[in-house]
């Protein structure tokens, strides 16, 4: 399953929807799979966020964004370079 763009408008942040969201798709394929992962920007609002859903920094890709997009990519005045993997047990 691949999600994108979760809920990253400014007025929808911090109402636990994203939470909410990750808890649900946790529960439901706890039975199936044993691993839940997630791929981000080293971002200072998502990584500690990630984290503090239970999620541990698991791989990177070096400069995933600079290689993959034809425009620099800015999250909370930082540039993203790198994209961060997070992986959650299940079970």
């Amino acid at each position: 399953m691949y999600l994108h763009k979760k809920f990253d408008s400014f007025e929808d942040q911090g109402k636990g929807y994203a939470k909410h969201l990750i808890n649900f798709i946790a529960k439901k394929y706890q039975n199936k799979y044993q691993i839940l992962q997630v791929g981000t920007g080293d971002s200072p609002l998502t990584i500690p966020f990630y984290e503090k859903c239970g999620f541990k920094r698991s791989g990177k890709i070096k400069d995933f964004f600079v290689k993959n997009y034809d425009h620099p990519i800015f999250e909370a005045g930082h540039q993203l370079l790198d994209m961060i993997y997070l992986s959650k047990r299940l079970n």
